[in-house]
């Protein structure tokens, strides 16, 4: 490990948590997931975009989630522990994740980062809409950009 390295890990631990540092650092499902049940690509007032995916089993119980963002560290963070909360949870179910669910499992998150926990939120509540309305729908999955 190089001393900027250890330098930032340094400055990473002195504002965040060690969850929330592991996160920012090694990131859950930053990925695409290819033929998703449900997307999502919301855009933040302050300009950091949050793109989510979703693939279900038979039983609509979430499988496979990944996530993208152009935003902070702590907005990395924010995407990986919500894709991490929705894992394993049935779509109905994740609808109940919001922000502060999010925050608080980072632990400790600073409330100065709040709306990257925010932005978190719509995204995956905008990409679990679009897994119910898919499958009320599914012709619109062949739609997708």
């Amino acid at each position: 490990m190089t001393d900027n390295e250890k330098s930032l890990i340094e400055k990473l631990r002195a504002v965040y948590s060690e969850t929330t540092t592991e996160h920012i650092l090694c990131p859950h499902n930053d990925r695409a997931v290819p033929e998703s049940d449900g997307y999502s690509c919301f855009k933040s007032s302050c300009g950091e975009t949050m793109k989510i995916w979703l693939k279900l089993d038979s039983d609509r119980v979430i499988r496979h989630t990944g996530f993208w963002t152009n935003g902070c560290a702590a907005t990395i963070a924010c995407g990986s522990m919500a894709t991490e909360l929705a894992k394993g949870s049935l779509v109905t179910d994740a609808l109940s994740i919001d922000a502060r669910a999010i925050a608080d499992a980072l632990v400790d998150f600073p409330e100065g980062n709040f709306h990257c926990a925010g932005l978190a939120e719509q995204a995956l509540r905008t990409a679990l809409i679009n897994c119910l309305e898919i499958s009320r729908e599914p012709w619109k999955k062949m739609y997708r950009k």
